[in-house]
């Protein structure tokens, strides 16, 4: 993504690992640099009811075969990075 941006993939699967399947896929599409964690979980069911199951999710990425890197930019180095750039 030539702007540097990072789109938040929704929590809409039936489990942590479904989700995780969906955040590769989308990693496959534009760059690990680019995804992130849809966080807005709290507004609709799906496999990600609260941030409590942060850790599980982080789980699930490195059995899903992220490694630690890229489960650190998508569980929210990649959201910094954008806020910070927006922000200064």
């Amino acid at each position: 993504m030539e702007t540097g941006g990072s789109i938040g993939v929704w929590h809409f699967f039936p489990s942590l690992d479904k989700y995780v399947e969906g955040l590769k896929e989308m990693v496959d599409v534009v760059g690990v640099d680019h995804v992130s964690i849809g966080t807005d979980q709290q507004v609709a069911r799906g496999s990600l009811q609260d941030y409590a199951q942060w850790v599980q999710l982080v789980a699930a990425m490195l059995r899903g075969g992220f490694t630690p890197e890229e489960a650190g930019k998508i569980a929210g180095g990649n959201y910094m990075r954008v806020f910070h750039a927006a922000v200064g």
